[in-house]
């Protein structure tokens, strides 16, 4: 039979570790974590159709039809959106180009009606992305290395725990739109769920991104659903992916000021 001193010894040497571990998460690196999942998740190209659809705040609906096109990923991607209905949008397209050194990516909005690109200017960048509740900044893939992380905890979301990381735009990443953006990574494939998006100044996020009805394509996960709200004004878009394709050859030209001023070019 144990005497009372060795029982308090064994149970010290079993209720310590526990005790010096705290919670699961706490030795987990946000910045490896970010680099593991765009290292799982990154695809040389990425194409669909998408369906989006916006919800004002007096609950009028308008729809618009796109296609997009990717090739890279994050800090290197380029993306190309070509606008394909209802009339009043058809043919408007939206170019995107990575520069190096975590600048604000080049931006340029193509206009059937003035029949020539525009720039987007840095002052732009929160201005609404062809009346949607993005804004051009929304439209950047993430790139973590603009930011400084931090691990905020574990969070349930969708049904899936989640790391929680706030991510704080660094000066040398170009100008941000927000103070911060909270991000929920889903813990087991290490993909984004949420996004919860805070303006200079702001205490509670004024928009919130939520990524859902994820599958598997070609062994690659992808949320075929974006829900962009805008939580001051009660609007909300949503974009609906169809025929998603990843690691299609891209054309040569794709990605170029003169394919997106092609009229009904893509």
């Amino acid at each position: 039979m144990l005497n009372n001193r060795s029982a308090t010894l064994i149970a010290a040497a079993v209720l310590l570790p526990a005790l010096c571990a705290g919670p699961a998460w706490g030795g987990a690196d946000p910045r490896g974590l970010l680099k593991e999942s765009e290292n799982r998740h990154r695809t040389r190209t990425q194409q669909y159709a998408g369906q989006l659809t916006v919800v004002n705040q007096d609950g009028k609906v308008r729809k618009k039809g796109w296609k997009s096109f990717r090739e890279g990923y994050a800090g290197d991607a380029k993306n190309l959106i070509r606008f394909t209905d209802p009339p009043e949008v058809k043919g408007v397209g939206f170019l995107s180009l990575a520069r190096p050194g975590g600048q604000n990516p080049d931006q340029w909005l193509y206009l059937p009606s003035m029949k020539r690109e525009r720039r987007i200017a840095a002052q732009d960048r929160d201005a609404s992305f062809v009346g949607t509740d993005f804004n051009y900044e929304d439209m950047e893939e993430f790139d973590h290395e603009k930011y400084a992380v931090t691990l905020q905890g574990e969070e349930t979301v969708e049904g899936h725990l989640s790391y929680v990381i706030v991510a704080v735009p660094l000066e040398k990443g170009g100008k941000s739109v927000y103070e911060k953006k909270t991000i929920y990574l889903r813990k087991d494939i290490l993909y984004l769920l949420r996004e919860d998006l805070y303006r200079k100044g702001d205490s509670e996020p004024s928009k919130r991104l939520i990524l859902s009805d994820l599958q598997n394509i070609d062994g690659h996960w992808v949320a075929k659903s974006m829900e962009m709200s805008d939580l001051r004004k009660g609007s909300k878009t949503t974009v609906l992916l169809k025929e998603v394709a990843f690691d299609m050859p891209q054309a040569a030209n794709r990605f170029t000021l003169q394919n997106l001023n092609r009229e009904g070019g893509d």
